[in-house]
């Protein structure tokens, strides 16, 4: 038995060895340090190429603040003249060669306001540490930068189309339980939108281009209010603004200067009558949210009253 946790030992003990010995310490020309992890002595990148890398950034806290993963690789045009004053984070990218991996570790300051020009947040330290993992993945002349540009777009609408349909299924059985809850019954229509008729009249139905005076109170599907023509209401629900005017808004419908829902919603009313719209969130705001009031991704409730058709 001692004999096999001895030999255990040895190989756990070979394999650490092995591991550090595949990490070599680095030093770009301008006397930056970094970790080579590996390397696959690919090609190098010269003056006018297109790089393209993928990166990693956590902080002193293990927290991950991008990830290439998540938000997609980096396009880095060589340009020494440029490149050589955005700090030691492209001191290092630009020596890599294809297939290079790397590690590093540099300030909050150095990688987002010298790197990528951006303010560290209220909430981070410029001095923190933040440990930095890059790879070099391709190296493209401008037609296949250009090319590489088109596939991205491509796979990001495409990935945006496929989002929007699950979620289009989330956000219409979180209507259907809410509606459920509430004992309220709602008609639907063909692209996702619910409403329910709270006040009928026999007025002027409006059309595609006209233009239409609504009343309206909108809110999140917890109840929240997050904005409303009625200026008693935004008070009491702590939306007030004194640099707009209260009262009816007055909008061209149909030509999407308004979110879908109510393109869609206010057309179904005559003047005069009054609605609850239940607005999935890709014929509201969408992933992008609209804020702080509104989140992505949120299903809206809007009590509206059509006042005036035009």
């Amino acid at each position: 038995m001692n004999n096999y946790k001895s030999l255990a030992i040895g190989i756990f003990s070979l394999s650490l060895f092995w591991a550090c010995d595949s990490e070599k310490q680095e030093k770009t020309a301008d006397g930056v340090e970094y970790v080579l992890i590996e390397s696959n002595d690919g090609a190098a990148f010269e003056e006018g190429d297109f790089a393209i890398y993928s990166l990693k950034l956590v902080d002193s806290k293990d927290s991950v603040l991008l990830d290439s993963k998540e938000v997609g690789e980096l396009p880095v045009q060589v340009n020494d003249s440029i490149l050589s004053t955005r700090g030691p984070l492209f001191s290092i990218l630009k020596e890599l060669k294809i297939g290079d991996s790397i590690k590093t570790k540099l300030t909050a300051s150095q990688v987002l306001t010298e790197g990528f020009r951006q303010p560290v947040s209220p909430d981070k330290d410029k001095a923190e540490r933040l440990t930095v993992y890059a790879k070099a993945l391709q190296k493209l002349d401008t037609a296949g930068f250009m090319a590489w540009q088109q596939q991205k777009r491509a796979e990001a609408m495409e990935k945006m189309q496929k989002d929007a349909e699950a979620q289009k299924g989330i956000d219409d059985q979180l209507i259907k339980d809410f509606l459920a809850e509430n004992n309220i019954e709602a008609n639907r229509t063909e692209s996702g939108l619910f409403y329910m008729m709270t006040e009928e009249t026999s007025g002027e139905k409006p059309e595609a281009g006209d233009t239409v005076k609504v009343n309206y109170v909108g809110k999140l599907l917890d109840g929240t209010v997050f904005d409303t023509s009625y200026e008693d209401l935004a008070k009491e629900e702590g939306v007030y603004n004194p640099q707009r005017e209260y009262g009816p808004i007055e909008i061209p419908i149909g030509k999407g200067r308004v979110i879908r829902g109510w393109d869609e919603g206010i057309m179904l009313l005559n003047e005069g009558s009054e609605a609850t719209l239940y607005i999935p969130s890709g014929l509201g705001y969408g992933a992008r949210g609209s804020g702080a009031a509104v989140p992505p991704n949120s299903t809206l409730i809007f009590d509206v009253e059509l006042v005036e058709v035009k």
